[in-house]
């Protein structure tokens, strides 16, 4: 792929939430205590642990009647740091890895603290789960972009929001989009989510840049390098919110200090 420019460095990044995800193949129950057995060997980083669980439902039929059963599973386990801002999910399906930040305004830690801190649980969840092969890897950044004042147009801050047709009342009250577009060279593809943020920050206009980078494809982990390849889903993930916002959005964020 040919390398991407490299994105501004901003000092106020709007990253509400950055994932890494990788999936596998389903484990058997028997290794449900080794998984919680290796978060708990985390236990000052991530204090905070819980069970996940996964609902079966069963339906059975008679003559007369029909009859439910809901059964859970367990799916894994969620171990949280003390703010709750980090999360690692030990799962029989898989791994990921969340770093969050509620507040818009607050400090971003920057994508190398998020890469080399999942990487050291990763590296202990393959190790505990002896996992040679994924099926799916993503890189997820939720954004969260406040724009002062009341009343706006979205056309002076995002490159392709949506368009009420003429002759209509150019009143937005609500949208959702959403696409979906390939990208060969990484055999990924890219979803584009904008909305209106559920919550306003401090009653401003706020909103939701969801850009989720994904390969679905089964690859042994020896035949090529996990992290690089994560390197790179950032990248397009840079390109794709440069290429949704105007100069006039970007100015938000800032322009020196740590990137996203």
């Amino acid at each position: 792929m040919a390398s991407q420019p490299k994105a501004p460095s901003y000092s106020r990044p709007p990253v509400r939430e950055a994932i890494i995800d990788i999936q596998i193949e389903e484990l058997s129950e028997e290794l449900l205590p080794k998984l919680k057995e290796c978060g708990t060997e985390l236990d000052s980083l991530y204090p905070k642990a819980e069970t996940q669980y996964v609902g079966m439902i069963s339906m059975k039929f008679s003559d007369a009647d029909m009859t439910s059963e809901q059964n859970k599973q367990v799916r894994g386990y969620i171990f949280k740091s003390s703010d709750e801002n980090r999360c690692v999910q030990l799962r029989r399906d898989g791994f990921t890895f969340n770093l969050l930040k509620p507040d818009p305004m607050a400090a971003w830690p920057g994508w190398q603290v998020l890469r080399e801190e999942a990487r050291r649980v990763w590296d202990k969840y393959v190790m505990t789960t002896s996992t040679v092969e994924i099926k799916r890897l993503a890189v997820r950044y939720v954004n969260q972009i406040v724009i002062p004042g009341g009343g706006i147009e979205l056309l002076d801050y995002f490159t392709e929001p949506p368009r009420i047709p003429d002759g209509l009342p150019q009143r937005l009250n609500h949208y959702f989009s959403r696409i979906v577009i390939d990208n060969p060279d990484l055999n990924a593809f890219v979803i584009i989510t904008q909305a209106p943020a559920p919550q306003q920050y401090q009653s401003q206009p706020t909103f939701t840049l969801d850009i989720d980078v994904i390969r679905e494809r089964r690859i042994p982990l020896a035949s090529f390098d996990l992290w690089s390849t994560l390197d790179r889903f950032r990248e397009l993930k840079n390109t794709v919110f440069e290429a949704s916002l105007h100069p006039r959005a970007k100015k938000l964020f800032g322009s020196e200090g740590n990137s996203e």
